[in-house]
């Protein structure tokens, strides 16, 4: 197992909710006259792929090995730690593709990647028995969609900014450094100025001039 890995942090992100449009509902038990079925939530295997990909960049693998006749094991492996699970064959379209799928995302739900689907809340639509499908599309509660936070720290204003970017050349770092300058100042990127909190804005200036009195 990677040492340096931070765990807690990366289990969090893998943890995360998709985005609510790709959520896609699949029909799961029914009722008795066929009329009404389960709605079950899941994502295609390309969504858990890109979290894996955002989150782990290449420090992701997977092995799949048959297991029984109709059954298939997947073991994905996160920066050196493998866990595995199972997937079985259906009567539907590709039915390994279709197993292989399943074994992966199981195995996903290891790491807590997806895990948060099977909490959903069952809800019961109305179910299409000819053309096999659900009649309507389910709503998930705010608790199951990506949380977001609106930013309220106040922003230089553009002529604060303006007068900011003529003191930092006087100093000698030309419009096109202050990205690089403002991220090793305070390890956040930005692409100007006036994305800059007061409170960065000062840090950034300090910073600044200690760097141009070492260099003087």
């Amino acid at each position: 197992m990677t040492t340096s890995v931070d765990w807690a942090y990366l289990q969090k992100e893998l943890a995360k909710p998709f985005p609510a449009e790709v959520i896609l509902w699949r029909a799961g038990a029914q009722t008795r006259d066929k009329k009404r079925a389960q709605a079950l939530p899941y994502a295609e295997p390309r969504i858990y792929e890109d979290r894996l990909n955002d989150v782990c960049g290449g420090n992701w693998s997977l092995t799949f090995k048959p297991w029984s006749e109709n059954r298939i094991i997947c073991e994905l492996t996160i920066y050196g730690v493998t866990r595995a699970s199972t997937g079985e064959e259906n009567d539907g379209f590709a039915p390994g593709t279709a197993a292989e799928a399943q074994a992966f995302k199981r195995a996903c739900s290891k790491f807590g990647l997806g895990r948060y689907l099977y909490d959903v809340p069952i809800q019961w639509v109305d179910f299409d028995t000819e053309k096999g499908r659900l009649i309507e599309t389910p709503t998930l509660a705010a608790r199951f969609m990506p949380q977001t936070s609106i930013d309220t720290t106040p922003r230089l204003s553009m002529d604060r900014a303006e007068a900011m970017r003529l003191e930092l050349e006087k100093l000698g770092y030309a419009s096109m450094s202050h990205p690089a300058l403002v991220e090793s100042a305070t390890g956040r990127k930005v692409s100007a100025l006036a994305q800059l909190s007061e409170a960065e804005a000062l840090e950034v200036w300090s910073y600044a001039k200690r760097s141009h009195q070492k260099a003087a």
